[in-house]
């Protein structure tokens, strides 16, 4: 079931403050894919920018803790789990933990309350430790071979191993794993948008990342919390719960923050100077500012996410109960149906070309090589040459065109590309379209070099086939 549509003038909004919102995001350069708000219930503003689509999935990274949170808090109402149990409890690692991890509840683990001063988790892109596949958690071992360095409950870090737990004692007090129940506890309830996970390469949800999903998705999260719990009339989460995860803990607010980061963390949402959120690296967020009735869903790749809550406190708060325009709403739609990144273009066409990695290029050694062409529809193709099988993808002159990319681990990545000859070098954005990230690449026919670096660098490390993600 989806949200209903009505426009900023019917539910007291300034469209004028929202188009002034859209102008402080599309700076030069800028790095948002999708935006939508929400208020009493209807959305009264959505975008995407071109390649970016309403149905496209997109890595929500650490938002995809308040999922897992939703999902423990539907398990805790049903008395499936109990947030005041030990957590290695349900594991069944009790033997073998010592006295500090015995007393680690789920409340400690949602609330990252764990007693770690840091995050703990230290598995991810080429760190991730080359543990065989069997039906027990090697992580587990290594996660309990290092103590909290605190109490638990008297210290908060920001930890992803916390959360990691909880994913853990959800599929074994359940019998399912994480995904399950987030395909039918959220996703269907919430229109049945496409969705995957990345998983341990023991084939266990993460919790913590590693989710994508659609902004409509995000979006009813956002609602449900904004409407304690409950999803267009079905409660999802009990009211206790409700209130509860998105209050900071004393720890949290003890801790160290700049901003809004300095709000206080609670049951995997973050306080905020107004309402409260959850969020994930690099700008996608789920807003939920319960004294304005307003819920908002933002996905982007940005490096500082303070700014995007920033431009939200100045613009979006002064138009909640302001003076309606139905002028300013017909330009704000007009303005949000035309967004896009525009794609690269140029006239020049060359002949093909070949070039070898250039040594400074932030893409790991195994992207050895390209082989650049033109098609005969204008475009160029471009193919990667990697050890584990050509990478090949259409780079659109003046448009976005799609590709897909083969992993190791079975799921594609979609690729967006455009790129064009520009003075003598062949520029290229490849747009990693179910995540935030893009990869610029920079061929130079002289030099027979080419760079390839990140916009900005992934959580998963420098080989862009480690965002792989599994359908559910």
């Amino acid at each position: 079931m989806t949200m209903p549509r009505s426009t900023p003038a019917s539910e007291g909004v300034d469209g004028r403050r929202l188009l002034g919102l859209l102008d402080a995001m599309e700076t030069d350069g800028h790095g948002f894919h999708s935006l939508m708000i929400a208020r009493h219930g209807r959305v009264i503003a959505e975008g995407w920018w071109a390649p970016y689509a309403r149905d496209r999935m997109h890595l929500g990274y650490s938002l995809t803790k308040s999922f897992t949170a939703t999902v423990l808090g539907d398990l805790v109402g049903r008395g499936l789990i109990d947030l005041d149990a030990p957590v290695l409890s349900y594991l069944g690692a009790w033997e073998s933990a010592s006295p500090k991890w015995r007393r680690v509840t789920v409340r400690h683990c949602i609330t990252m309350t764990v007693g770690h001063t840091a995050d703990a988790w230290e598995w991810r892109g080429d760190a991730t430790p080359a543990v065989p596949a069997t039906d027990g958690d090697p992580l587990l071992a290594l996660i309990l071979a290092r103590d909290p360095d605190g109490e638990p409950g008297e210290v908060w870090a920001y930890n992803q191993v916390a959360t990691y737990l909880v994913a853990q004692a959800i599929a074994a007090a359940s019998g399912e794993p994480l995904s399950t129940h987030l395909r039918r506890l959220l996703l269907d309830p919430f229109g049945g948008g496409a969705a995957a996970v990345q998983r341990t390469p023991q084939g266990r949800d993460l919790g913590f990342s590693g989710l994508q999903l659609t902004t409509p998705t995000i979006l009813a999260l956002a609602q449900t919390w904004l409407d304690g719990g409950v999803w267009q009339g079905t409660r999802l989460v009990s009211a206790d719960y409700a209130q509860w995860a998105p209050q900071p803990t004393p720890a949290s607010l003890t801790a160290e923050g700049d901003g809004d980061w300095g709000c206080g963390y609670g049951g995997s949402f973050w306080g905020a100077r107004h309402g409260y959120r959850g969020d994930g690296a690099f700008g996608q967020f789920a807003v939920v500012l319960p004294e304005q009735n307003v819920a908002v869903a933002i996905t982007s790749e940005v490096e500082v996410m303070q700014d995007v809550l920033d431009r939200l406190w100045e613009h979006l708060l002064p138009a909640i109960d302001g003076e309606p325009d139905a002028h300013a709403d017909e330009q704000l739609a007009h303005r949000l149906a035309e967004l896009a990144h525009r794609p690269l273009s140029g006239p020049e066409r060359r002949e093909p070309v070949r070039a070898v990695r250039d040594e400074s290029s932030q893409l790991p050694p195994s992207y050895r090589a390209v082989h650049l062409t033109d098609t005969p529809g204008g475009h160029h193709l471009l193919t990667i040459d990697h050890p584990g099988g050509e990478l090949v993808t259409v780079v659109g002159d003046g448009q976005w065109l799609e590709s897909r990319w083969a992993t190791p681990s079975g799921p594609e990545l979609a690729i967006m590309a455009s790129g064009a000859w520009q003075h003598g070098v062949f520029r290229a954005q490849l747009r990693l379209v179910e995540t935030p990230h893009m990869i610029l690449l920079e061929l130079d026919p002289e030099a027979g070099t080419v760079r390839m670096d990140w916009r900005l660098v992934t959580l998963s490390g420098a080989d862009p086939l480690a965002l792989a993600a599994f359908p559910i």
